[in-house]
């Protein structure tokens, strides 16, 4: 997919600062981020595979605006397979997807969970991706797991599920592959490109990241909860509370938001180009980078009262990258 488009270093810094500054993290970042871009135009191909997915990560990564998709997908990346954004059909498909596994220093980029008690529900050119996957993982310089469902399971892994889906981390762990300090969790639903461009571009340039060591999300992007970060975080500590939804003003807790359980920097970044984000827009956070999300049936999307989800949140979580 890549094109012969000369570069300069002032495009990667340029990119690489656009990164740092999303996410409020120190200058120094910016040449890291740079370095791994440069890397990845040309050394670390990038290995995408999509097993039970909506395909909304893929849509997401081509919300990007710095760059634009077509920047970011023919010039930044090496990306050798993806089943919906790849020209390559059937056959010819199947042989990229076979090659693949001999490429040096592949990352491998996981979009959805794994059927891993139904193997046929998820079939890519006939195989069961499971399949595939317990192939390219090993020889993969790290494995990201893009969006909730590839990360924790997400809505295919809900309670009840027939088809027995579970994470990235779920299908290393069935088939005794090692996941420590080799598997990154980039979660939400979906996740912003930005921690997506961000995490594979510090992996290129300085190899495993620092993770939390149960979620394994890596800390720059994922370091902070969404309401320590809120705008209405002054309403919180004031005890003023928003009392409908739509309401302008006021903290969204006691309508059900779960920021104080959900780490993102959508505070920062925002979407749509910065445009806008859900408090922003006076609907509660609904956790969705959150392990717990769509795991049980009960699961509400907002908090009811404090019978369900009830927070607990101390002055630990305040804890900064």
């Amino acid at each position: 997919m890549k094109t012969e488009i000369p570069f300069t270093r002032r495009d990667f810094l340029k990119l690489g600062s656009f990164l740092a500054a999303s996410v409020s993290i120190p200058g120094k970042w910016a040449e890291i981020f740079a370095a791994g871009l440069e890397k990845m135009t040309s050394h670390t191909p990038v290995v995408w595979i999509q097993t039970q997915s909506c395909t909304g990560d893929s849509v997401s990564l081509l919300n990007s605006t710095d760059p634009e998709p077509a920047d970011l997908l023919t010039r930044y990346i090496t990306l050798v397979v993806h089943q919906t954004l790849g020209a390559a059909q059937g056959q010819t498909f199947m042989k990229a997807l076979d090659d693949a596994a001999f490429l040096n220093g592949y990352l491998l980029v996981i979009e959805g969970s794994i059927p891993l008690g139904m193997p046929q529900a998820c079939l890519i050119g006939g195989r069961p991706a499971e399949e595939i996957l317990v192939k390219l993982i090993p020889k993969a310089k790290a494995v990201v797991a893009v969006g909730t469902c590839s990360a924790f399971g997400g809505i295919p892994a809900a309670e009840g599920n027939p088809t027995g889906s579970g994470s990235v981390q779920d299908l290393m762990n069935k088939h005794h592959l090692s996941w420590k300090r080799k598997l990154v969790n980039c979660p939400s639903c979906p996740p912003h490109p930005k921690p997506i461009i961000g995490t594979l571009a510090y992996l290129a340039a300085k190899g495993y990241p620092e993770v939390d060591e149960v979620l394994l999300t890596p800390r720059f992007f994922y370091g902070t909860s969404t309401h320590d970060q809120c705008p209405r975080y002054h309403d919180y500590e004031r005890k003023i509370f928003s009392r409908h939804f739509g309401d302008p003003h006021g903290c969204l807790f006691k309508l059900g938001c779960l920021g104080p359980l959900t780490r993102t920097e959508c505070p920062h970044r925002q979407w749509n180009g910065g445009v806008n984000w859900c408090i922003r827009a006076s609907a509660p956070c609904i956790g969705c980078s959150s392990p717990h999300f769509a795991k049980k049936k009960n699961f509400p999307f907002y908090r009811l009262g404090e019978k369900h989800h009830s927070v607990e949140y101390t002055e630990k979580d305040r804890k900064g990258v």
